[in-house]
């Protein structure tokens, strides 16, 4: 059975791979993922959204790696990473919005990221109810 004090880290660990793999979907099988999962069409879609997958796959490799390194190496950092990650990504996309930019596109792979989003806030939850419990107890 998994103690409430390793589940972030075991999130994050999970994440970690999951971040691995989309990294390799996004570089590695750059083409195939934009077409396949993302749904470009090659014949219309300009090169520089392909480029521009491929670069956020990097990122997602960068990612990958440090959320494995943390999760293993400085456990108690997880918890704090799981919160890191959705409000990086709320702070990006009120920038993006800011800006004027708006997406009109559903790409596939954003479904994925609602259930990603959730594992964080859900972990992050339950670790925090967990201390707050100890605390009282």
């Amino acid at each position: 059975m998994i103690k409430r004090q390793d589940l972030p880290a075991r999130v994050l660990f999970g994440l970690g791979i999951y971040d691995l793999i989309r990294g390799v979907m996004h570089t590695l099988l750059l083409r195939w993922s934009g077409i396949h999962v993302a749904g470009f069409d090659p014949s219309s879609t300009p090169v520089d959204q392909f480029f521009m997958l491929g670069a956020f796959g990097i990122s997602n490799l960068l990612t990958g790696c440090l959320f494995l390194l943390i999760s293993r190496r400085a456990p108690e950092l997880s918890v704090w990473i799981l919160g890191i990650i959705p409000a990086t990504y709320l702070v990006g996309l009120l920038g993006i919005r800011s800006s004027g930019v708006y997406g009109t596109l559903t790409y596939g792979g954003q479904y994925l990221m609602y259930v990603y989003f959730t594992i964080c806030i859900g972990t992050l939850a339950i670790a925090l109810r967990s201390r707050i419990q100890n605390r009282r107890g």
